[in-house]
């Protein structure tokens, strides 16, 4: 596994874990999240993050007050450079009685700063179109 990799892993097991401070440090800034629905965030700092913008927990808590944890499905590498990479990922959002709410396709971008990986870029793109009919 290549570091891009374990930096998008990384962001997916801290925002499971719901630390502020694991997930800070597995986010680039400035970081964009992008929703399906027209919501479009650019944070410039953790500062920032943590004074002004809610975690992603307590975004998918207030459409899924039910919500426990996501599985990573599939995590697909769409584009390369030396210093970005963009996966298409897949993702089912599993309830406290551990049964799949719904699955959800974004694109998640990873770059090297610093000598270090790490998330700058989210999409949600909502639930794939072939499971939406």
């Amino acid at each position: 596994m290549d570091d891009a990799r374990l930096a998008i892993n990384a962001h997916h097991d801290a925002i499971n874990k719901q630390d502020a401070e694991n997930y800070l440090e597995t986010v680039k800034f400035p970081f964009t999240y992008q929703n399906y629905n027209g919501v479009s965030i650019t944070i410039e700092s953790a500062d920032d993050y943590r004074a002004n913008f809610d975690y992603p927990w307590s975004i998918i808590r207030r459409t899924e007050p039910s919500w426990s944890h996501s599985v990573m499905d599939n995590l697909e590498e769409v584009a390369r450079s030396a210093s970005s990479v963009v996966y298409k990922f897949d993702a089912s959002r599993i309830n406290k009685a551990g049964d799949v709410d719904l699955q959800i396709q974004a694109i998640w971008i990873a770059v090297l700063t610093n000598e270090t990986w790490g998330v700058q870029f989210r999409h949600n793109l909502g639930i794939p179109v072939e499971l939406a009919v």
